[in-house]
């Protein structure tokens, strides 16, 4: 059986307009795309695009689910309001400046960019804490650039799995009005737990692996950019990406052999070029991604509970006597469903981060 849900509308003022039942659900949390959820309730008045909404289950306290409404749509009909959401950090979908920059603590530089980029602070994004530090570096390898902030988001949580999560509710006075904001949190997750296909708690299970498909580059050459004979090019340097998502400089037996070749031209002129293991990690690292692991698992089970499912939760799945270092990337909860859609991605964590204008 599904969960009965209560969907808490706020102005963005941030008053509260009103707690209605959520009479239908599907709610998406990805952390490498801004998903959209879609909320069903009982037609009512005042709810408007660009409002708040927190989900929460019957009796329970925490916030299952907090988000901004990018659509409302009203069947008069029916009588009912189908309200379309994105995560929270849809407040950041706008474009940021990056350049060259290291430091000790990627989470501090988020809150950092988020302090000086965006006006949510003064409201939705004014109680934020940074709960861990992790050590970064990012070069930009054509100077100073554009991105969307969203996407710089994506890129930490592929490389440090730091997440932004909402923990809570707060609230306050204005003018003798109460007003409520989330409590959210910028850290790494570093939270573990094993999946076994022979657990009778899961079931449903698809599992891509393309590293048997050899669909993608796995070895790097560094050419100067001025080479002019193609058959011998000056190669400055090797790098290759084993079967466990490392990058080396040293071909070994945990290379897919025959490998496939990447090219790097490099500009040797340029005054602000990474370093060449950055340029590896970069342009390997990403092919990292190469399994996909879809399963569900009961609401009701023994195993593990709803409050555990977290983005970048950190798992080794074995698979029909296959082995997966994971990491959650997506889950789903749906009130058709008695059950929770879990996706799960290789690990790919690193210090350093090499954006390019062709870099995803």
């Amino acid at each position: 059986m599904s969960y009965s849900l209560l969907a808490t509308v706020f102005g963005q003022d941030l008053t509260m307009t009103g707690t209605y039942p959520a009479l239908t659900y599907d709610l998406f949390f990805d952390a490498l795309s801004n998903a959209t959820s879609t909320i069903i309730i009982g037609q009512v008045s005042g709810i408007h695009e660009g409002d708040y909404i927190a989900l929460k289950a019957n009796n329970e306290a925490g916030v299952l689910y907090y988000g901004q409404i990018i659509t409302i749509d009203t069947d008069t009909t029916s009588g009912l309001m189908t309200l379309s959401t994105n995560y929270i950090w849809n407040v950041l979908n706008s474009q940021i400046l990056v350049t060259n920059r290291s430091g000790e603590s990627y989470e501090a530089h988020i809150n950092a960019l988020i302090n000086r980029y965006s006006t949510a602070t003064s409201g939705v994004l004014r109680d934020i804490t940074v709960s861990s530090n992790t050590p970064y570096q990012v070069t930009s390898s054509n100077g100073a650039q554009s991105t969307n902030f969203i996407d710089y988001l994506i890129r930490g949580f592929k490389l440090h799995n730091t997440v932004l999560s909402v923990d809570g509710i707060g609230q306050g006075q204005l003018s003798g009005k109460p007003f409520f904001w989330p409590k959210i949190s910028i850290k790494q997750v570093t939270n573990t737990m094993n999946f076994n296909s022979d657990n009778w708690a899961f079931n449903n299970w698809t599992v891509t692996d393309s590293r048997l498909l050899r669909g993608y580059a796995n070895e790097l050459w560094l050419i100067d950019k001025d080479t002019a004979d193609m058959e011998n090019p000056t190669i400055m340097a090797k790098y290759w990406l084993q079967n466990d998502g490392v990058v080396v400089n040293q071909l070994n037996n945990n290379v897919y052999q025959p490998t496939q070749v990447a090219i790097y031209l490099y500009d040797k002129t340029a005054t602000d070029n990474p370093d060449n293991d950055s340029i590896g990690r970069a342009n390997l690292g990403g092919n990292s991604y190469n399994h996909n692991i879809q399963f569900s698992v009961s609401l009701d089970n023994n195993f593990i509970r709803l409050d555990q499912i977290k983005l970048g939760l950190q798992s080794t799945i074995f698979y029909q006597g296959r082995q997966y270092k994971s990491v959650l990337t997506s889950y789903e909860i749906s009130s058709d469903s008695a059950q929770v859609r879990l996706t799960f991605g290789n690990l790919r964590f690193g210090k350093n981060d090499l954006i390019s204008d062709t870099s995803n």
